[in-house]
């Protein structure tokens, strides 16, 4: 096994992490404009770009705002595509002037990659025997976190040590560790979702904590296993006593005549209140009832966060110091009722109708609050005094219906906030006209909703879209941006051209400041 690394200074303290990784809370990437020469900034952003002659492949591009200095940022693969897909698990980490991310090549394989953004400040990071496929990319106590497969086909944990150049291989569980799902840092801990023994001799998933050590990491439960069996952390005592006696809708700590939970919905791992929440069913016989748990930092205690009368809880999305997600609540064997919740940690705080379906809706947090996208409008959320509010950013009959995900374009959907205003995607009224997909902004009110640029104007009131999606979808963390990229999205949409063309474009929200960088693989089907 070797490695290869590079100093750096200390992390820097600016980092701000998206809330999109996490059930639900869905989200483009963006940009976060900083000071010019705040240490660890770049002038340069990377993005990815889907192949042309498979979906499910793409290239690193790099961009500094113009045309010019837009492009391929290597060719790691002697011409072919060099990174693959795997549904988010491979995000591009950021920080201190680095960016962090896997890619194939002909002598290394697939391992992890470190760049400034430009060609010349792009190597290898971590060569690991064997193309070892990094997934699960993430900051733990200043060090690099990621999975990886070995050569004796395990996907194991590894923590890289940036400063000291040192590579941790950690071994979850043996040959019970052949699928690592999912990991969430949690503090100066980090979960992994692995593979574990049951005691009828069953392979099935469970749950790790770390330190960033081998003997640091410990199971904290097998999925459907009876607390106090197969696993090494216990309830302690003071916390078991509180499952008879909690109230209804407060935590009930998982103890001796309880059963760990199953299913755990890999993407719903979520770090808030100084725990891992996540989602997960009490039944293995009914996997469409998802309730609300979480584990204590340590991986201690095991609990239930709300009465088992909340259920089907979706959209797990962190806002400050508030946990907000939609739920059913039972209120007898045949009726349900959908709302909103706010939660604490300790108090939870339910929502009166809300206007609209939330079945199909998605929570995102930003600077202004929560905001919940419908099919059909962007509602802004407040909590004041336990009173829930929803705002509609809808400006009138120029915007009929907010488009949501849409995978053929690109990397999907664009709600995004740069610098304190959200851009997203609706379809949209020109001069009495349909336009089709177009981009919009808001600065959180219904009067600063407004329309900002259509790229593809053929003629006044044509219906193509010109299908506005982010590029910067695959960001775990906004980079820290300075000079031509500092403020500004980054987009693809349609031109205006006779036969329409995909672009990447840069832009800070009006027709005159925005950029077009360089077209992309038009290899997605449109329609007016």
């Amino acid at each position: 096994m070797t490695y290869k690394g590079f100093s750096r200074a200390a992390l820097s303290a600016a980092i701000l992490t998206l809330a999109a990784c996490g059930g639900g809370s869905g989200g483009g990437g963006g940009t976060t404009s900083v000071p010019e020469g705040t240490p660890g900034s770049v002038e340069r952003l990377i993005f990815p770009v889907v192949s042309a002659s498979n979906r499910s492949l793409f290239d690193m591009y790099t961009t500094d705002g113009s045309a010019e200095g837009t492009g391929l940022l290597k060719d790691f693969n002697e011409g072919q595509p060099a990174i693959q897909q795997f549904n988010g698990r491979n995000p591009i980490l950021f920080d201190d002037g680095k960016f962090y991310f896997s890619a194939q090549s002909p002598n290394e394989g697939r391992e992890l990659r470190v760049s400034d953004g430009t060609e010349a400040g792009t190597s290898v990071l971590v060569d690991i025997e064997g193309s070892s496929g990094p997934l699960d990319l993430q900051w733990m106590d200043g060090k690099l976190a990621f999975s990886a497969g070995t050569t004796g086909s395990a996907r194991e944990f590894f923590v890289y040590d940036l400063d000291a150049e040192t590579l941790t291989e950690i071994d979850v569980g043996g040959v019970a560790s052949i699928n690592i799902q999912g990991m969430q840092t949690v503090g100066n801990s980090i979960f992994i979702l692995g593979r574990g023994v049951t005691s009828d001799s069953r392979n099935v998933p469970a749950l790790y904590v770390s330190d960033g050590s081998q003997e640091g990491t410990q199971l904290v439960f097998v999925e459907g296993e009876p607390v106090g069996g197969v696993a090494v952390k216990q309830p302690t005592e003071s916390l078991a006593v509180q499952r008879a006696e909690a109230p209804a809708n407060t935590p009930y700590v998982l103890a001796d005549g309880d059963y760990y939970p199953t299913n755990i919905q890999p993407h719903s791992l979520t770090s808030f209140a100084g725990r891992l929440f996540f989602l997960a069913n009490n039944d293995p016989n009914n996997q469409s009832s998802l309730l609300l748990y979480s584990v204590a930092e340590d991986g201690s205690d095991v609990r239930r966060e709300l009465g088992e009368d909340v259920t089907f809880v979706q959209n797990l999305t962190v806002v400050g110091d508030t946990l907000y997600f939609y739920a059913d609540r039972r209120i007898n064997a045949a009726n349900f009722t959908r709302h909103v919740y706010a939660y604490d940690g300790t108090t939870l705080h339910e929502s009166g109708d809300f206007p609209e379906e939330l079945f199909t809706s998605n929570f995102y947090s930003t600077s202004l609050g929560l905001f919940i996208v419908t099919s059909n409008n962007v509602y802004r959320t407040t909590l004041e005094d336990g009173e829930f509010s929803f705002k509609n950013m809808h400006p009138g009959d120029t915007m009929t219906t907010y488009v949501g995900v849409k995978s053929r374009t690109q990397f999907g959907e664009l709600f995004t906030e740069v610098d304190g205003t959200i851009y997203f995607v609706a379809e949209t009224i020109i001069a009495g006209q349909p336009a089709g997909d177009e981009l919009w902004k808001t600065d959180g009110t219904p009067e600063g909703t407004v329309f900002a640029l259509e790229t593809n104007d053929l003629t006044s009131g044509d219906t193509i879209s010109s299908s506005p999606r982010s590029l910067l979808t695959r960001y775990a963390d906004v980079a820290l941006v300075s000079g031509e990229v500092a403020g500004k999205l980054l987009f693809s949409a349609y031109d205006n051209s006779p036969t329409p063309k995909l672009h990447a474009y840069i832009s800070d929200g009006t027709a005159e400041g925005t950029v077009k960088l360089m077209e992309l693989p038009n290899q997605v089907y449109r329609s007016p």
